[in-house]
């Protein structure tokens, strides 16, 4: 069904893949201006155009196995979360993974594999982080900025929160540095190429920041800048207080709330964090995160009223980021960046 619809933005990366590889070579962001995407999206994008529908075919097949990798990645978290009781698991993947296959496919529809990767790379992530192994999160995220430069607020999971200085961030520099290798040409050649990525997105009728007064006529030129802060801030510090799950689902919060834009391909994400979260903090098997989060971002055919689907989104997001930061009764955390080995004696004596 995707496929038969439309294109989306697909062929602007395929246009900007096709130029990069030809007359505009580095240039390319400085003289395409608005393209919001990685360079390593583009050369998939180029490549793709010599299937059938200008690689829109190839495009949607690819997201489908990517949502399907990605279920199964939650799958292997929720199993090690609870190894001793596979069918409360199961169940629990069944009502969440529903959820997240029916908004999933916007991102094909839209064309925008970019995103599809970077969330399929941030669940590996996230995964790699709980089993502490931060190089191999590093190296998934590292990937992710050459995909999409939004992926830099996955960052904080790529941190150690114990060891010396250089211990604790070796993980982050390595993820830094392969995102370069992607960005670092282009930068050389044309040093504007950051700027000529600042997005022109209208605010929408339904955005948050509508709701504080922000619109097309006043929205500050810095205003990426601060969200993108703004939303890194935020990954860090759930990082710090241990909740690797919840770094996700604080950050592509803490990120649709403060957006401009409310495209529908933006719920993917956060049905996803949300199913990341259920799947490694919650006890329930019923997902209840995961079904609130595919509800709160409602289509304007469910409510009309734009201020209405505005506030909605603001009690979701907050609701997401109050979730990741709320006081536990529990002493320590489900996820522990360095787990120390639980030795257990061979015998005790009283």
């Amino acid at each position: 069904m995707v496929v038969a619809g439309g294109r989306g933005d697909w062929n602007v990366f395929v246009d900007a893949g096709r130029d990069m590889l030809g007359r505009d070579g580095l240039h390319v962001f400085a003289r395409h201006g608005d393209i919001q995407t990685g360079p390593v999206t583009l050369l998939l994008a180029a490549l793709f155009a010599f299937t059938p529908r200008n690689g829109f075919v190839m495009c949607a097949a690819l997201c489908l196995v990517l949502g399907l990798l990605t279920l199964r990645l939650l799958e292997l978290m929720r199993n090690r979360v609870a190894p001793s009781d596979p069918s409360r698991n199961a169940a629990t993947m069944l009502v969440g993974g529903i959820c997240l296959m029916f908004w999933w496919p916007k991102l094909g529809g839209y064309g925008h594999l970019d995103d599809c990767l970077v969330l399929s790379a941030a669940a590996g992530s996230v995964l790699a982080a709980r089993a502490g192994r931060p190089r191999v999160a590093a190296v998934l995220v590292g990937i992710g900025i050459g995909i999409k430069p939004w992926a830099v607020i996955l960052l904080p999971l790529t941190l150690r929160r114990s060891g010396a200085l250089q211990s604790r961030v070796s993980a982050t520099i390595l993820a830094l540095a392969i995102g370069a290798v992607s960005w670092l040409p282009f930068l050389i050649a044309v040093p504007r190429t950051l700027g000529s990525l600042r997005a022109t997105v209208s605010v929408a009728s339904d955005s948050a920041i509508r709701l504080f007064g922000f619109t097309d006529e006043n929205l500050p030129a810095v205003f990426r800048t601060v969200q993108l802060m703004l939303v890194l801030i935020t990954a860090f510090l759930a990082m710090r207080r241990g909740r690797v799950a919840g770094v996700m689902l604080a950050a592509i919060a803490a990120r649709v709330v403060t957006d401009p834009g409310t495209w529908s391909y933006y719920t993917a994400g956060f049905v996803l964090a949300a199913l990341v979260w259920d799947m490694c903090e919650s006890n329930r098997t019923f997902p209840i995160a995961t079904v609130i989060a595919s509800c709160s971002l409602v289509p304007g055919w469910v409510v009309p009223e734009a201020d209405a689907r505005a506030v909605i989104r603001l009690l979701a997001c907050a609701g997401a980021v109050t979730l990741v930061f709320w006081p536990r009764d529990e002493p320590g955390s489900a996820d522990q960046l360095d787990p120390e080995p639980v030795r257990i004696p061979a015998r005790i004596d009283r």
